[in-house]
């Protein structure tokens, strides 16, 4: 029997994806199967998973593709206009197993295992030996086919390939590329002194973190408030990767924010570490940690966490969406504009959230139906309903709708 192209894309996106969708000619209408089990699926949206950068945000689709919205110059449909509503990105419209925003730049995996990126290209966060910006994907060079995730820092960007090993370009003035030198590149390097058996990847502003398949979780990068979970703060790590002390289980996800990061450890387990000044590790202080905190409030059975610039955001067991730390520009998503220390639902999202990102000033949810609601800040039209208003609950991003 052969599988519908949603099918076959979805069983290639890992352990977060949502469930496969099935298409009518994947039921088998027979006599032992029921006709309530025979009927098509309700049609569902079109998004799959989210991510959101400074100023801008984009979606995986169910079809492979990828429509992004926002800034100017940001969105990738070959154009300098700004897109307060979701676009196609040129040359992606199908075959696409992840995407990352970083600050103007986003970077794409490939079926085959390339790596497109497009956007600022100010640092050689693109890879592609220059720093001239690109309106539209372009391929990332010397990688070779096996990669398996890319994820976009500010001006940094990094690469998990199939044997493990870790590549990074761009900027480098924080060591964000792997230690040993401040020098910046345009070409992709290899991360030395991490462990061989990494499964996941993620960038921050200025530091970045990869976890291992039995739980380890190894930094590296800027350390000015202790994001790099060693116990230790004020002071880069030019030696390069260090391993995080204190996780309270292993580690099954990690996200990198502004200056701090988080983890998903255990059975669905929160723990954070870094900068805290406006709440963004959610233990109800305003001070910095050098080692893992608990957000208060969060049961366990998290489903996931992401770290914003100085904020976060996870998806609850129940499906709701709750958030923490800075909120001047409502990207908490609680109705208001105030700060929080600790975890507060997100208001008003109609349905269960199936994915969540964080960016800047803004965060987006994906719900159970594949619609895309995003909050927060919205000048450069980074929440995609059209306006440049910023919101302090969810609105539904335009543009997402079936083709």
């Amino acid at each position: 029997m052969k599988r519908s192209l949603s099918s076959v894309l979805v069983l290639l996106l890992c352990g977060a994806c949502l469930d496969p969708i099935r298409g009518a000619a994947d039921l088998e209408c027979t006599p032992e199967v029921s006709a309530t089990a025979c009927q098509p699926p309700e049609q569902r949206g079109q998004a799959r998973k989210v991510t959101v950068g400074t100023r801008h945000a984009c979606a995986l689709l169910e079809t492979g593709g990828v429509r992004c919205w926002g800034d100017a110059g940001l969105v990738g449909d070959g154009t300098r206009a700004p897109r307060p509503t979701a676009v196609d990105v040129r040359g992606l419209g199908s075959g696409v197993l992840s995407v990352s925003a970083g600050g103007q730049h986003t970077c794409a995996v490939l079926e085959g295992g390339t790596v497109r990126c497009w956007g600022d290209n100010s640092r050689g966060q693109l890879g592609t030996g220059d720093t001239q910006a690109s309106l539209e994907p372009v391929e990332v060079p010397g990688l070779g086919a096996n990669v398996t995730s890319v994820t976009a820092g500010q001006s940094h960007s990094c690469a998990l390939h199939a044997g493990g090993q870790v590549t990074c370009w761009g900027a480098n003035d924080r060591l964000q590329l792997g230690g040993g030198t401040l020098t910046h590149s345009t070409r992709a390097v290899l991360v030395e002194g991490l462990p061989a058996n990494l499964t996941a990847l993620t960038a921050g502003a200025t530091h970045t973190c990869a976890s291992t398949a039995a739980g380890e979780a190894w930094c590296w990068g800027s350390n000015t408030s202790g994001e790099l979970g060693d116990g230790q703060s004020g002071v880069d790590r030019s030696s390069g990767p260090v391993r995080v002390d204190g996780l309270p289980g292993p580690s099954r996800a990690l996200a990198t924010g502004g200056g701090h990061t988080c983890a998903r450890v255990g059975d669905g387990e929160v723990a954070c570490w870094g900068s805290n000044a406006t709440g963004a590790l959610g233990d109800d202080t305003a001070l910095d940690s050098v080692s893992p905190v608990r957000p208060v409030g969060l049961a366990s059975g998290v489903r996931q966490v992401r770290a914003g610039w100085a904020f976060t955001c996870a998806v609850v067991a129940d499906g709701d969406v709750r958030c923490w730390g800075q909120n001047q520009s409502g990207q908490l998503g609680d109705g208001t504009r105030l700060h929080r220390a600790a975890p507060v639902r997100v208001a008003g999202l109609p349905e269960e959230a199936e994915d969540v990102a964080a960016g800047m000033t803004s965060a987006c949810a994906v719900l159970r139906d594949g619609r895309v609601w995003c909050w927060g800040g919205n000048a450069q039209g980074q929440l995609g309903d059209g306006t440049q208003m910023d919101r302090v609950a969810p609105v539904a991003v335009e543009g997402l709708d079936a083709p």
